[in-house]
């Protein structure tokens, strides 16, 4: 007998009052979640109605409900959540000056959060301050000597360059920003038939920036250097001394020189830092699961587009961007049209001993205007729209009623629930950043089957409302599909940078362990 979903998560949601306080503070924080989850309802039943019929008032309660969170305590990782939602709420009634008051208080009050520079961004555009014009990539060019390959970039306008490196296989990438990429150059690759470098690739990371590949050879170092008259920039692939040390990690490369810095984990941005933090562990193996499959289509959009097409086309995206930049292993629960049930989905990620687990879904509304993206990590909810959510998600899962307990178990019990919100936090800023998102409606918690008994940091990312036409005809683009998988790795290599300031571990040191 299948489970009810919603049945399941109502009493999920209830069963978290009989948890014991595990710290002093415990009662204020269910206190502020609470509130929390409270308000992002109240703003999910005005997002409901159409903009001409929102008052006002009604856009006031709901931000005073967010405001409520922070006078219950301002010390939560609820807070920079809810000034978030508030800003946004203040400029959807046009009220730019209340946003730009509500974020620089959050700058100046949570330094450390992953919003500050979205909320940087957030605070000059609203001001008026035009973005600084990016340079345009338009040629790459090398040639080759008997002991060394010079490698020219030609780019137009003030742009800076950083480079680093990344290993298995070895590669040096400079990141040229703000730059566009020439449509000529968008795929381009240049094999390269040297005892240096192999291949020159280049692609436009994310909306500013434009990165230069290069897959060298081990015994070889990278230097560069810009010119002027015309504008350009001069990379030199050159034999590797025999006791250089290599460059690792990401520097300015104007002046710079060569030195591995080696940084501490960061704290979560509630200030706490968990065992996974302590321990110095980075990421070395990714499993991503694109949702639905097979019979189980998922939401249909009104053209005709399945959600369980577009999520493998995007996981497939972003397999290829993860192990191509961040060189980490990556195992998909599925690689084709095919049907693999909920509970098998973290099983696979156990089995594979993954450091990081990403389900791939296309929300859905009844109200086709809604619009945005959202990403959920496993926990209780008492929020209507998540439980909704769980229970759409949650359809195919073959758990039956008396497996309630042990699911309640398995919740309470996890480990990484405050990595996984961590995780979320990334990923979702990452989306939302994303040109044509639409409304960021940030990061939340829900009973979804495909997360429960997982051991690592898990999330469940909603990449667009298909049930939205506008949406539908932005995803059916396979560029718009590589912007959606770039801005999901973006979440991936924050998160992973944010675990320590060295590169991702080889996968083969993990098998030695």
């Amino acid at each position: 007998m299948k489970i009810n979903a919603v049945l399941i998560a109502a009493l999920l949601s209830i069963s978290t009052f009989a948890a014991p306080q595990q710290a002093q503070n415990a009662p204020l924080l269910e206190k502020a979640r609470q509130a929390y989850v409270s308000a992002q309802a109240l703003e999910a039943s005005l997002d409901e109605r159409p903009e001409n019929d929102r008052s006002r008032d009604e856009y006031l309660k709901v931000i005073n409900a967010y405001q409520r969170v922070l006078v219950i305590t301002p010390h939560t990782a609820y807070a920079d959540d809810s000034l978030v939602a508030i800003a946004r709420l203040y400029e959807e009634t046009k009220n730019n000056a209340g946003a730009i008051k509500t974020l620089k208080f959050l700058i100046h009050e949570y330094p450390s959060s992953p919003f500050k520079d979205a909320a940087e961004r957030d605070i000059a555009r609203l001001s008026g301050v035009p973005p600084p014009k990016a340079g345009l990539v338009d040629n790459i060019r090398y040639w080759e000597a008997q002991n060394s390959v010079r490698v020219v970039v030609d780019v137009g306008g003030d742009v800076t360059f950083n480079q680093g490196d990344a290993k298995d296989p070895d590669r040096v990438f400079i990141d040229i920003s703000p730059a566009k990429l020439h449509s000529t150059l968008i795929g381009k690759q240049w094999p390269v038939k040297s005892g240096l470098l192999r291949q020159i690739r280049v692609g436009q990371y994310d909306s500013s920036t434009v990165r230069v590949v290069l897959d060298v050879v081990a015994i070889a170092r990278v230097t560069s250097f810009t010119l002027r008259d015309p504008d350009r920039l001069i990379i030199d692939v050159l034999p590797k001394p025999a006791d250089a040390p290599r460059i690792s990690g990401s520097q300015e490369i104007r002046g710079a020189s060569p030195e591995k810095i080696i940084v501490p984990a960061k704290a979560t941005n509630a200030g706490a830092r968990s065992l996974v933090r302590s321990l110095g562990l980075k990421l070395s193996r990714v499993v991503i699961d694109a949702g639905h499959g097979g019979h189980d289509t998922g939401t249909i959009g009104k053209g005709g587009y399945a959600e369980k097409e577009l999520v493998l086309d995007v996981a497939r995206r972003l397999k290829d961007l993860i192990e191509t930049e961040l060189g980490a292993e990556v195992v998909m629960t599925r690689s084709d049209d095919s049907f693999v049930p909920l509970e098998s989905r973290t099983a696979i990620a156990n089995q594979q001993q993954a450091d990081m687990f990403i389900s791939i879904h296309a929300n859905s509304s009844a109200v086709r205007a809604v619009r945005g993206v959202e990403t959920y990590f496993l926990n209780f909810t008492s929020s209507r729209e998540a439980l909704e959510t769980a229970s759409r998600e949650n359809a195919t899962s073959e758990r039956s009623i008396h497996e309630l307990q042990d699911l309640v178990k398995k919740i309470m019990l996890r480990e990484k629930v405050d990595e996984s919100r961590e995780l979320a936090r990334f990923m979702n800023h990452a989306m939302a950043a994303r040109k044509g998102s639409g409304t960021d409606r940030g990061v939340k918690q829900a009973p979804f089957v495909v997360l429960i008994g997982a051991n690592m940091p898990s999330i469940l990312a909603e990449v667009c409302f298909i049930s939205n036409p506008q949406d539908e005809k932005f995803v059916k683009a396979p560029q718009n599909r590589q912007a959606i998988a770039e801005s999901l790795f973006e979440g991936v290599r924050s998160y992973a940078e944010s675990l320590s300031g060295t590169k991702t571990a080889k996968t083969q040191d993990k098998i030695q362990e």
